[in-house]
């Protein structure tokens, strides 16, 4: 890895995943990484699933989790993150109209409040439909507003903010002191606005990666939804651009 600290979010090789994890997590290393965001455990324990990981070369540090499952108790999922010695933890959430963002707004600081006390900053990842305005105000930044940063940290994914017609860079900037991660996604040219490789797409990702440093972004980490050719080749090309950062 060259000095950006970048990782991948392992849902983008999920086809290969969800066939054969060890040989997946294998080629993730050989594509490029040496770090990971957790999509799940791959049906496996998290000491099963941290053992596949080391022994492919590889350090989770971040994980996306469920929100449900923290809501009913955060003691399994902070267990999960200790075996793995991950720090942050991850969610995306939705709702209907103003008053639902702000009672997710409640749940997620008393969620966050109890993460920050066991060692763990909750980050919220945002797709497009936080960029819905109440009032004039947009969902996302209502959850912010209402939520304490060491509760609730942001995960900006750069390419849905681009897909809400919001510029990321300013997103970054506005969020700066609050965005210990983001992530890196493309967005392919054309009407279609569909996903891209890092690099080959319209987003300004130097200014993106400037700004992110500039916030205190600790991790950059590479995501894509869906992709265009071989998942695992995606990758390969995203870290490519990556490590030349």
């Amino acid at each position: 890895m060259g000095k950006l600290p970048f990782a991948i979010q392992l849902y983008t090789v999920r086809d290969y995943m969800d066939k054969d994890a060890p040989e997946t997590l294998k080629r993730v290393k050989a594509a490029g990484y040496d770090y990971v965001e957790l999509a799940g455990l791959a049906g496996r324990t998290a000491p099963e699933f941290k053992k596949l990981v080391t022994d492919a070369g590889l350090t989770a540090i971040s994980a996306h989790v469920s929100v449900e499952e923290l809501w009913k108790d955060t003691a399994p999922t902070v267990a999960m993150l200790n075996e793995f010695g991950i720090k942050y933890a991850a969610i995306s959430w939705n709702a209907k109209d103003k008053a639902g963002w702000l009672a997710n707004a409640k749940v997620l600081d008393s969620i966050g409040g109890k993460l920050h006390a066991a060692g763990v900053q909750f980050c919220y990842h945002n797709h497009a439909h936080e960029f819905e305005k109440f009032d004039g105000v947009y969902a996302l930044d209502l959850l912010y507003q209402n939520t304490k940063p060491e509760n609730l940290a942001a995960q900006i994914d750069v390419y849905w903010v681009k897909y809400g017609n919001e510029d990321p860079v300013a997103y970054i900037k506005k969020y700066a002191g609050r965005c210990p991660l983001l992530h890196i996604k493309d967005m392919a040219k054309g009407e279609s606005r569909t996903f891209s490789e890092v690099g080959c797409g319209i987003i300004d990702m130097p200014a993106v990666i400037a700004a992110g440093k500039a916030a205190g972004t600790k991790w950059f980490i590479v995501e894509q939804d869906t992709c265009p050719v071989d998942s695992l080749e995606s990758a390969r090309i995203s870290a490519e651009y990556m490590a030349k950062l």
